[in-house]
């Protein structure tokens, strides 16, 4: 939660720097200005959040979970609604 928060914010601010520095460039507002500042903006914040979750431990939280294919040879069908549902 913590990485989407930092994430939220970090896109709000770099949108807002890159629009700034191109303005100041004088390179006009048009759509691709828009989504070249869009996805920087993402790009970063996406960065921003892998960063978090590393530092926060949340990165390794999902590499002790079951594959697919072991859940659906184990043929348990507790395992396999679990799977469904995305509850672990």
């Amino acid at each position: 939660m913590l990485g989407f928060v930092i994430s939220t914010i970090i896109f709000s601010l770099a949108a807002y720097f890159l629009n700034r520095h191109l303005d100041a460039q004088g390179i006009e507002s048009t759509g691709s200005r828009k989504i070249i500042v869009l996805t920087a903006a993402t790009l970063i914040s996406i960065g921003a959040g892998w960063v978090v979750d590393k530092i926060d431990g949340d990165a390794e939280l999902h590499q002790k979970d079951s594959s697919i294919a072991d859940v659906m040879n184990s043929g348990d069908p507790v395992k396999m609604a679990k799977l469904l549902t995305v509850v672990n």
